[in-house]
């Protein structure tokens, strides 16, 4: 979310995610990478969900359903960050679990290692 603008939406989730589309993940992915940055969102609250998503062998639904609870509780323990968590990644989240099945979970994978990568080449701190 830049000066209040979504920098994703449904049908670039859909490219991403159900499509694989490698070279927009790569521009958005950069893109929200520095946002959360700039909005001091940490490292490691992105990391929560990257690290989760790893511990998965293969797609489960029900663990992928939890992640949002996680990042209620990383929201509510970082309050100057919980804007954009609030605003953008968790919304982001949610509406990529709903796209993720079998077939494209890695692409959800790589999506959000993607963005864990960015968020630090733009500065991003723990």
């Amino acid at each position: 979310m830049s000066n209040g603008v979504r920098i994703w939406n449904d049908d670039v989730l859909r490219e991403i995610i159900e499509k694989g589309n490698a070279e927009k993940l790569n521009e958005i992915a950069s893109k929200l990478g520095k946002i959360y940055a700039q909005a001091k969102l940490s490292t490691s609250q992105i990391r929560t969900v990257l690290n989760e998503i790893n511990s998965m062998q293969k797609f489960d639904k029900n663990r992928l359903q939890l992640l949002r609870p996680k990042l209620a509780y990383v929201a509510g323990r970082h309050q100057k960050t919980t804007p954009i968590i609030k605003n953008d990644f968790q919304p982001l989240l949610d509406r990529a679990i709903q796209m993720v099945n079998e077939e494209n979970f890695q692409n959800f994978k790589h999506f959000i290692e993607a963005i864990v990568a960015y968020h630090r080449f733009h500065g991003g701190k723990e």
